[in-house]
């Protein structure tokens, strides 16, 4: 009977050790599962994340390349012919690009005025691109003040005296920033009147100074082109550039300044005309304005400031349109 009894409790004791042996590897083999199941889990989710980052990515790579193109709204071109019938005189010459969205606002674009002032851009940018080439220094090179380049209106060179050296590059910075009548005559004497036309010509300008008349008339597609000459150089991103933009962000005359927009410009003034032409230089959504007038030098700048303000709303809605457009393109949204 002992053995018996001794028998039956290995037995017992096997059994129970066997449960316990396989409840030991079932445990095991539920961890092993459990943890597989986990790293299942985890890839997934790791694949839907990178399907939601490959989408995200792909939907700004839309709206980033719509930004990028061309885009004209269909209210856009009817607020222009609105905006335009309310001037249909010839006291008025404009011409507005928006340069990256590719549209224009002209009216009476190619009618002549007299340009006054408007010439000193070009002594700037003449010299700035024989700089460029090498051919002098604007900083070292010299022109005598002498009492011949005496002019009214001579901000900066009232500062001179006669006899003194002033250099290109103050003398252009006096031209651009307070219109200096006595620095574009002598830049003018510098460069030559040939020279300068012949530059002009390179632009597709026309230009009626000679040696007798040193301002002559223009027309707002010349003064566009004088200001695609002036942006070709800013996007150069130099010293040259810099020298640019410093003189021609002033407040000195500047009728197309208003609110927070700030336009570098430069004014043209002889009664009864009076001309603002500038660049919006945005890193985005840059923009030429040119404003020519013959409604005299009081009425003039507010008229323009007024112009330009009408002319930014149609520029700003139209880029609010193109916003709208590219994000429903890019995030599949439906206008409602």
């Amino acid at each position: 009977m002992r053995k018996r009894h001794k028998r039956k409790k290995r037995i017992i004791i096997c059994f129970l050790l066997l449960i316990i042996t396989a409840g030991i590897a079932f445990g095991g083999i539920k961890i092993y599962l459990d943890k597989k199941a986990e790293e299942q889990r985890q890839y997934e989710l790791y694949l839907e994340e990178q399907k939601r980052i490959a989408e995200e990515k792909r939907k700004a790579e839309i709206y980033e390349n719509c930004q990028n193109t061309p885009y004209l709204a269909d209210t856009t071109p009817e607020k222009i012919n609105e905006f335009l019938t309310k001037y249909s005189n010839e006291n008025f010459a404009i011409y507005f690009e928006d340069i990256n969205n590719e549209y224009t606002i002209l009216k009476n674009e190619t009618i002549s005025f007299y340009g006054a002032s408007l010439i000193k851009v070009l002594d700037a940018t003449y010299l700035i691109r024989k700089a460029l080439a090498g051919e002098i220094d604007l900083k070292t090179e010299t022109v005598t003040y002498e009492a011949r380049h005496k002019r009214d209106y001579s901000l900066g060179m009232d500062n001179h005296t006669i006899g003194e050296q002033i250099s290109l590059e103050t003398l252009i910075g006096y031209a651009l920033s307070v219109s200096d009548n006595a620095a574009h005559e002598m830049l003018y004497e510098y460069i030559g009147v040939n020279n300068l036309r012949t530059y002009a010509s390179s632009l597709g300008i026309t230009i009626t100074a000679n040696s007798v008349e040193h301002f002559g008339y223009l027309n707002a597609d010349y003064t566009h082109k004088i200001l695609e000459e002036v942006y070709d150089i800013i996007l150069m991103d130099n010293s040259y550039s810099e020298l640019l933009e410093i003189n021609m962000n002033n407040t000195y005359f500047n009728s197309l300044n208003f609110d927070d927009t700030i336009i570098l410009h430069k004014y043209g003034s002889y009664s009864p005309y009076f001309h603002d032409i500038g660049i919006y230089n945005d890193e985005e959504y840059p923009y030429f304005i040119s404003i020519m007038t013959t409604i005299g030098e009081q009425a003039s700048p507010n008229t323009i400031t007024e112009l330009h303000k009408e002319i930014r709303t149609i520029y700003e809605e139209n880029l609010e349109a193109k916003e709208n457009y590219c994000y429903n393109l890019a995030y599949n949204k439906t206008e409602e």
